[in-house]
């Protein structure tokens, strides 16, 4: 295997850990809206004795509110991640990444354009050479390191409260 081929394997790899910190995410806000909204609805509800039209209307917005944060934060990511839909390409992956690796910031993107580049060219021997250059350059970044699952952990604000608040009406 060559390094181009390592290359395109290891933006792969982003690309994929990139959908899947979008999908983390997505599940932790989901979380959040649901049982704040849950919540919101319930106590409302209680305190003010609602006719039932009221009560249809807010269990119908929240199906419908449901139904599209679920669409857009959870299946939208997992959908690309599982790669049937339409994902970002090795070229946006590669500005991704130059903006967190400061070493990286154009040879990626410039390697990407100059395989493209030598599909259709004379110079294919030079183009080749030039490619292999940058690729040493670069060999040994980790790429996935770009996207850190851990930065999530700010989104907990969102689902802990509401979670500590149904569990305490719970019990």
């Amino acid at each position: 295997m060559n390094n181009y081929e390592l290359l395109v394997e290891k933006l792969d790899a982003f690309i994929r850990k990139f959908y899947l910190n979008k999908l983390l995410r997505g599940a932790l806000l989901f979380a959040g809206i649901l049982l704040g909204f849950y919540l919101f609805i319930s106590l409302f509800e209680y305190q003010l004795y609602l006719s039932s039209t009221i009560r249809k209307s807010l269990l119908f917005g929240f199906i419908g509110i449901t139904i599209f944060a679920f669409g857009t934060l959870i299946l939208k990511p997992l959908i690309h991640y599982l790669k049937l839909g339409q994902q970002i390409s090795h070229e946006q992956a590669a500005s991704i990444i130059g903006n967190h690796f400061a070493d990286v910031k154009d040879k990626l993107l410039n390697i990407l354009q100059l395989k493209h580049q030598s599909q259709n060219a004379y110079n294919k021997e030079l183009i080749e050479a030039s490619i292999q250059q940058k690729l040493e350059t670069i060999k040994l970044v980790p790429f996935s390191n770009a996207v850190n699952l851990n930065e999530n952990k700010k989104y907990l604000k969102y689902v802990v409260p509401p979670l500590f608040i149904l569990l305490f009406l719970l019990v």
